[in-house]
């Protein structure tokens, strides 16, 4: 009987994944931060060199039936017998703390760019900061907290021991200090005042600053700019502090990663009231924000509106978002005519992407501002005089703009150029390397050469060079 009854157990157990996969028999909670990968769609190409059954395989593995409940079960055995987990860049650390360990990366050193590459970096910062006041804008370099560097104490020993002398955080600090950059250390100033806060300010299943610790970073960067642009921008009160277990998003975006059977016992968090104080002569200055992940708290409270005219926001310098909507990708944005506009512009990042910042973007702003780009702009400039009637569009445009014709076509012209440092125009030859390199195109260009009685490379030459002509 024993035999028979554990021969149906395991009957079942093996029939039950095959029934979930067909039926559905259970209504299963999706895992978090986990990609799965999506059905392939059959053709004789991706049979013929076996690319789809790696992907069919792929497929089947993270869809059988039942694998989410599996895995929270694995987990939550590791969680509660030996503390530990396996969700993908999660730690825990002391006292139950969770951390996400590219913030323990920076905080130890073990991805350490370099001093010569944190110098070059710097030095350009701070050329492109000049060449911007000397245009009426302010540049501003903000280094949020990081959780590892605020709660080090907790960091389990294994990372701490590794730790080394030279950092990122440490690097760029001391340089941007040296060299005279407009900087904003609130890593520095949280550390420094942990124990005079009122409020937490990090979540124990976050990696983010939680709403409190948002509110005290922003009213630091505000009374920054105020004092930098001598305004007077309308103040934040988050005097009022409530305590909620029902956690925003960001308060538990790590606790979501463990993926367990049981859910973590969420720990509350202070939630501010938000009050604004607006008085005769505030002003709102124009603000371009890039950076990272830390400026997504206050952009999905919808703060920025209140303080700046626009709540325009730049995440990793790839995607724009504008009042915490997504519009289009940083590389279509002409960045001469973005910035044009702009009173400050504020270069914001945490420990955990420091060996990544300022993202591209000040390389992109210097080719524009700080290289002699006096050649290539008098060349725009004359073929914009040698149309009559592009020549006739910024005439007018100028009387419009109460402007003069040297100036406006100035302006177009850096417009245009700045078009051509973000999305550089490959060349002929480089276009003629792309259709060599590609399969189907080549079956095309050999065709057409036939037909033409020339050359094959000839053929290429010609195509790449209409490509090149017809590319807008």
């Amino acid at each position: 009987m024993l035999k028979y009854i554990l021969g149906f157990v395991i009957a079942i157990a093996l029939l039950l994944p095959v029934l979930q996969s067909n039926f559905e028999i259970f209504e299963i909670e999706p895992l978090e931060g986990i990609t799965i990968a999506e059905k392939p769609k059959f053709n004789k190409e991706s049979y013929w060199n076996l690319s789809w059954q790696e992907k069919y395989t792929s497929y089947l593995n993270d869809n059988f039936g039942l694998r989410a409940w599996l895995i929270r079960f694995y987990n939550q055995g590791q969680f509660e017998l030996f503390s530990t987990t396996k969700a993908p860049g999660v730690v825990i650390g002391k006292q139950g703390e969770l951390f996400i360990e590219s913030y323990i990366d920076d905080h130890i050193g073990r991805n350490f760019i370099g001093q010569s590459k944190i110098n070059a970096q710097v030095q350009k910062i701070k050329t492109l900061q000049d060449s911007l006041k000397a245009r009426g804008k302010d540049l501003i370099v903000v280094f949020a907290p990081g959780k590892a560097s605020f709660y080090p104490e907790l960091i389990p020993d294994r990372f701490m021991n590794k730790k080394k002398d030279s950092t990122n955080y440490r690097s760029y600090a001391t340089t941007f200090v040296q060299n005279g950059v407009n900087f904003i250390d609130l890593n520095k100033w949280f550390f420094e005042n942990k124990n005079k806060f009122k409020h937490k300010v990090y979540p124990k299943y976050g990696t983010h600053w939680n709403h409190y610790g948002m509110c005290l970073g922003l009213d630091t960067i505000l009374k920054y700019i105020e004092k930098k642009r001598n305004i007077n921008i309308p103040d934040l009160d988050y005097s009022i502090v409530n305590y909620n277990t029902a956690l925003k998003g960001n308060d538990f975006d790590i606790g979501v990663l463990t993926n367990l059977l049981m859910p973590i016992e969420k720990d509350a968090n202070p939630y501010p009231v938000y009050k604004y104080k607006t008085i005769a002569g505030n002003v709102k200055p124009d603000v371009l924000v890039v950076g990272d992940s830390y400026w997504w708290c206050p952009v999905g409270d919808n703060l920025p509106g209140h303080f700046f005219k626009e709540d325009e926001y730049w995440f990793y310098n790839k995607t724009q978002l504008i009042n915490n909507e997504k519009r289009q990708e940083t590389k279509d944005i002409n960045l001469s005519a973005a910035l044009a506009k702009r009173d400050v512009v504020l270069l914001i990042a945490t420990e955990a992407t420091f060996y990544m910042f300022p993202y591209g973007f000040t390389d992109n702003a210097y080719k524009l501002y700080c290289q002699d780009n006096s050649k290539r702009l008098n060349e725009i400039i004359n073929d914009i005089k040698k149309n009559s009637t592009w020549l006739a569009s910024i005439a007018k445009k100028a009387e419009e703009n109460n402007a003069s014709l040297d100036t406006q076509l100035k302006l177009d012209a850096e417009y245009i150029l700045s078009s051509e440092i973000i999305s550089p125009k490959e060349t002929v030859e480089q276009i003629a390397d792309r259709i060599r390199n590609d399969e189907n195109w080549m079956k095309e260009i050999k065709k057409k050469a036939e037909n033409n009685n020339i050359s094959l490379d000839q053929q290429v030459k010609e195509d790449a060079q209409w490509t090149f002509d017809n590319t807008k």
